[in-house]
């Protein structure tokens, strides 16, 4: 089981990426942030496998202050913007996917890297 941590500030969102992928048997969505404070302290009591992260705040490498507090995390960025936008802040990400892209696509990526 795959254990996912997803940070977005919509909680519509969340709630739509929480319906698909839990229909997945191999996912599970073990916690949700609304911003990277709270998924920080959330990554640090359930210790996920993966993380959705929407770049929030590009003022701060989340990514690298997750892996700090989980290090075997591995983070997707799931972002509106392209994927030029905020290329430092994405650095040690394992995946970047833009908020376009289908489900199925989603789901690959939370398997891939998983499993890599």
């Amino acid at each position: 089981m795959i254990r996912v941590l997803h940070c977005d500030d919509s909680t519509a969102y969340r709630a739509l990426i929480r319906a698909e992928l839990e229909d997945d048997a191999d996912i599970e969505i073990v916690g949700e942030a609304p911003d990277v404070d709270g998924a920080l302290r959330v990554a640090g009591e359930v210790r996920p496998d993966v993380v959705l992260l929407d770049l929030l705040d590009v003022d701060r490498d989340a990514v690298g202050e997750l892996q700090g507090v989980a290090p075997d995390v591995r983070v997707v960025v799931l972002s509106g913007h392209p994927r030029e936008y905020g290329e430092r802040k994405r650095a040690g990400a394992a995946a970047y996917v833009e908020k376009d892209a289908s489900i199925d696509e989603l789901r690959a990526t939370v398997l891939r890297v998983a499993t890599t």
